[in-house]
Order: structure tokens, then sequence, then C-alpha cells
């Protein structure tokens, strides 16, 4: 588990280091996947950036099967 959870610690925490570095970064979103933002009615665009409002609707995974990784 430690091979799993440590890199993925300091991975994480690198990035933070580094944003707060940037002045112009004003939020960063960390996500245990994508699935937690994925599915939703939401259309992806280039260029598009994600944030909190984007996460996955339960509902929307249910009524279409889309998320078939998600407990419900």
């Amino acid at each position: 588990m430690v091979e799993l959870i440590d890199p993925a610690l300091k991975g994480t925490v690198n990035v933070l280091r580094s944003c707060a570095k940037v002045p112009s970064i004003k939020r960063v979103v960390l996500t245990s996947s994508m699935v937690a933002v994925i599915c939703n009615r939401k259309m992806l665009t280039p260029g598009l950036h994600i944030d909190e409002t984007w996460f996955s609707d339960p509902l929307f995974c249910k009524e279409s099967k889309v998320c078939t990784c998600a407990t419900f």
C-alpha cells in the first residue's frame, strides 16, 4: 500500500507547492480520478477548465449508466 500512497502523496504535494509559487493560480481542484468530474451532462471542449462545478452527478450516472465504476 505504501508503494501506491507515497508517490501519490509526494506528487500531490509537489504540484501544490508549484502552484503556490504562481500568483495567477487562484484555485486548485484535486480529484481522486477523472470519474469524479467527468460523468455529468456538460460538454467537453478544447481548452476547457474543469473545476468543482464539474463534479459527477450521481443521478446522471445512474440514469445513463455512463460511469459503471460508480457505486449506487
